[in-house]
């Protein structure tokens, strides 16, 4: 039988870095195939491999037979291939049917959009997937989440898809929503023939509606297997199996006495009352999957982000920052997981990305000074560059990592939140940042951390708290702890 999609050694680096590698597998009409593994372990890659958004470095796709050599998404949509991500791509103040239609409108002899045959068409669509409650001629605001799901599920089969990708369709929806969402995944695949590859990190979801799991891990096949004739505890076995000699090994002292304490923080939709103390001296790690509130807590903290309620406190006394400005002002830097977007100036100097939050204090500057304080830092963290004026976009992405790390100590500090530290930063550079994170921690200095690196997380921290679906999970004590554990609190299995 000819399969719907076909993939033979596909593989893809960055900047000489494997994200995935000799990846086989095949999609039947009417099979759920789920995709697995940790954050980082290639699946999005692989999905944007299938949807023509990246074009694999070796390797062979076959979409119904027909070998497809540099495909672009709109040949991918051409070809019947319809992905839908997390992030809903759809216009609010547009109609249902108007989003079904948007960029192939229905016309008119005239020219105008046909809008009473495009709502006849998107009924019927919705009929077909037992949506009574969406009415087409309703605007896309007026729904629910859960919803606004489905009208991207119904515009994908309005394109006649095939093959539907489908990205954590399930992360921003209730219990009630999921099980809606699911029920009709299981039908698409079983009544209409559609291939469906499925990506959630809810492992119960997989085993509901998938057939077979493709398990990746660090950008490998680990396996494909058979829903049927695996439990969850071989999956998370395979997700997670490593050789020891990848982690980290650090030195332990003992914590400070003071103590820091972020009480009751919460937004509307990604944090929901979250309270917990560090002690200085420690490393306290923050864990979870993508889209479990790890960022946007440490963000509403540092100030970036608005909450709606919450406080920092040292020692009792309220430090709550009004913005970053105000958080630097009080001894708390950040260094985000995005350092291009947010941690650089990109077109400047190494000495002025170094001194830039401390010569904002300062209405003149001695140039001369100035320089020595750089080097001196250059020296201390080990950057490697051709001299202090070199643009900093010419370093290397662990050097860059290391030259924010120095900024954030050019002024004394007291609070270290650190990003995904080590995201795009080769073996050598991560034991350097580490090294460099375990000083300040000796100085007493209160250090956070987050990391979609299980192993880095276990390695580093002293305490790790686990984040998921907006709440505090729980805390552990890392000595106590191993990643299967930690990867049951993730998904929710402890």
């Amino acid at each position: 039988m000819e399969h719907l999609l076909e993939l033979k050694d596909i593989s893809k680096s960055y900047s000489g870095v494997l994200v995935l590698s000799g990846v086989e597998v095949t999609l039947d009409a009417g099979e759920v195939l789920c995709l697995v593994g940790e954050n980082g372990a290639g699946k999005s890659t692989l999905i944007k491999i299938v949807s023509g958004v990246v074009t694999p470095d070796t390797g062979t796709i076959r979409v119904m037979g027909n070998v497809c050599e540099k495909m672009t998404p709109r040949q991918a949509i051409n070809l019947g291939i319809a992905t839908i991500y997390q992030d809903i791509d759809l216009v609010d103040n547009l109609t249902v049917a108007d989003n079904v239609f948007l960029g192939c409108e229905i016309r008119t002899r005239l020219g105008t959009v046909d809008r009473k045959k495009q709502e006849e068409q998107t009924g019927k669509l919705l009929d077909r997937l037992e949506l009574h409650g969406i009415s087409p001629d309703v605007l896309l605001e007026d729904l629910s989440t859960a919803q606004k799901q489905c009208v991207q599920i119904v515009k994908a089969l309005r394109n006649e898809a095939r093959i539907l990708i489908l990205d954590e369709p399930t992360a921003s929806l209730g219990d009630e929503e999921t099980r809606m969402l699911l029920r009709m995944v299981r039908e698409l695949a079983t009544k209409s023939g559609i291939g469906i590859i499925y990506i959630s990190h809810y492992i119960e979801e997989l085993f509901e509606i998938g057939d077979r799991m493709l398990i990746l891990k660090d950008g490998r096949q680990v396996s494909v297997r058979n829903v049927k004739e695996t439990t969850q505890d071989q999956v998370i076995r395979d997700m997670i199996g490593r050789d020891a000699s990848s982690f980290y090994h650090r030195e332990y002292f003992d914590p400070g006495k003071r103590v820091l304490r972020i009480s009751h923080y919460a937004n509307r939709r990604t944090v929901h009352d979250v309270s917990l103390e560090i002690r200085s001296g420690e490393v306290f790690g923050l864990g979870g999957l993508v889209g479990a509130g790890r960022s946007e807590l440490v963000r509403m903290v540092y100030g970036v982000d608005r909450k709606e309620s919450g406080k920092l406190l040292l020692d009792g006394v309220d430090i709550t920052p009004k913005n970053p400005w105000d958080a630097i002002g009080r001894g708390i830097y950040m260094i985000s997981e995005d350092r291009k977007g947010e941690g650089l100036l990109n077109l400047r100097s190494v000495r002025e990305n170094i001194m830039v939050t401390h010569n904002e204090r300062r209405e003149f500057i001695n140039l001369t000074k100035e320089a020595e304080a750089v080097n001196d830092l250059v020296d201390q963290f080990e950057i490697r560059l051709p001299g202090i004026e070199a643009e900093v976009t010419s370093l290397s992405g662990g050097n860059q990592q290391k030259a924010i790390i120095a900024r954030c100590v050019a002024d004394p500090g007291e609070i270290y939140i650190f990003d995904e530290p080590t995201k795009g930063v080769d073996v050598g550079a991560k034991e350097e940042i580490y090294g460099h994170i375990l000083n300040l921690a000796k100085q007493d200095k209160f250090i956070i951390i987050i990391s979609s690196d299980m192993p880095e997380l276990l390695a580093m921290s002293d305490r790790i708290g686990v984040m998921r679906e907006g709440v505090l999970a729980g805390i552990v004590e890392t000595k106590d702890t191993g990643e299967e554990e930690l990867m049951r609190m993730y998904l929710g299995l402890d």
